[in-house]
């Protein structure tokens, strides 16, 4: 679509008949920022030839954005004696090589912005961080939930110069992006998938979903009610203990980057675990660059590869409504949940 100077944020996926159309299962607008259609447009270039050589350009894309994930981590830890074994465990980490290399997810380049904006925090190049945020909201709208993080931090080191910077770096990244690509307020909703608004999969959300499918005399107005008040109920939570670990960081009496990065790392696991409905297999895959850099933090590292493993365990049946689709919500999300409880009390004892 964009190739053929066509808004992706504009115009429903199906607007554009081409040798791909036959193929395609997606009839809204776009999901993903211009970065992300940038790499897409790269690969569109070889579906002239063939839709199987377009997906095979954006592979060779995500083995080589993955091959550079992984530099960036080694020269990330110059004082980690267990540099190479890290950078190592990353390349050749099943999950990643799975997700975001043979099912060539998105959060592959997501990562790479990751990876920059945690040295750029380590390095204290605070604007340069904000920036690479931006870009990672440009291929995926997670990192937007980075940004307050950010700027708190900057806040309390009383960083005026970049916090001023940023914000204007930041009013005027969202000023291009409105003359350019989404001109209109539906344009930036389309970046927050409304496609799978109301849907669950892999999630506790779904595992209620089913639990009350099976109970009987449970009407569909009351199962919707309920699932409904527990979905809101769960933003409602995450949104609570979001604001709690930004007021904390506010007042932490030593607070230092290491901090920010486990504040990072938490807030989006806990988004992932407890407020996510419709949760993929891949979605977790993102944790494990912030667990390959946080330093002295095990209790992170181990909940983020096991909630990396666990959505995989289980092929299919993820958003099904069989017995087997409620083990598989159970499998993705109860192992990590119970490292997440059992690991905070052994913290505080």
């Amino acid at each position: 679509m964009s190739l053929h100077k066509i808004n992706p944020y504009l115009n429903n996926a199906d607007t554009l008949i081409s040798n791909v159309s036959p193929f395609l299962h997606w009839g809204q607008t776009s999901t993903y920022g211009p970065v992300s259609l940038f790499f897409f447009a790269l690969s569109a270039l070889g579906g002239s030839i063939s839709p199987l050589v377009a997906v095979y350009i954006f592979k060779i894309i995500c083995v080589l954005v993955h091959t550079l994930n992984g530099y960036l981590i080694w020269r990330l830890l110059t004082n980690s004696e267990n540099r190479n074994l890290i950078t190592l465990a990353y390349l050749v980490n099943p999950m990643l090589l799975n997700e975001q290399i043979a099912n060539a997810h998105l959060d592959v380049l997501l990562a790479n912005t990751l990876i920059v904006l945690i040295g750029c925090i380590y390095y204290q190049r605070y604007v340069l961080g904000i920036l690479a945020i931006w870009v990672g909201f440009l291929v995926k709208t997670l990192p937007i939930i980075w940004l307050p993080l950010v700027f708190a931090f900057l806040c309390k080191q009383r960083r005026w110069k970049d916090l001023a910077a940023s914000v204007l770096l930041s009013l005027l990244i969202i000023a291009v992006l409105t003359y350019t690509f989404m001109p209109t307020v539906s344009a930036w909703r389309s970046l927050l998938n409304p496609g799978t608004a109301g849907a669950t999969a892999r999630s506790f959300h779904h595992a209620i979903n089913l639990f009350l499918n099976f109970l009987p005399n449970v009407s569909v107005e009351t199962r919707e009610s309920i699932l409904s008040f527990l979905k809101y109920f769960a933003y409602l939570s995450w949104i609570v203990y979001y604001a709690v670990t930004l007021i904390k960081s506010l007042f932490r009496k030593k607070d230092s980057e290491i901090n920010l990065v486990s504040d990072i790392g938490w807030t989006t696991l806990t988004l992932f675990l407890f407020a996510t409905p419709w949760l993929m297999p891949w979605y977790p895959s993102i944790l494990l660059p912030i667990a390959a850099l946080s330093i002295n933090s095990p209790h992170f590292v181990l909940t983020s590869l096991t909630f990396s493993l666990s959505p995989s365990i289980i092929l299919g049946g993820g958003a099904g409504t069989s017995v087997i689709s409620l083990v598989t919500s159970f499998v993705s999300v109860v192992p990590p949940t119970a490292l997440l409880i059992f690991g905070r009390k052994k913290a505080l004892f």
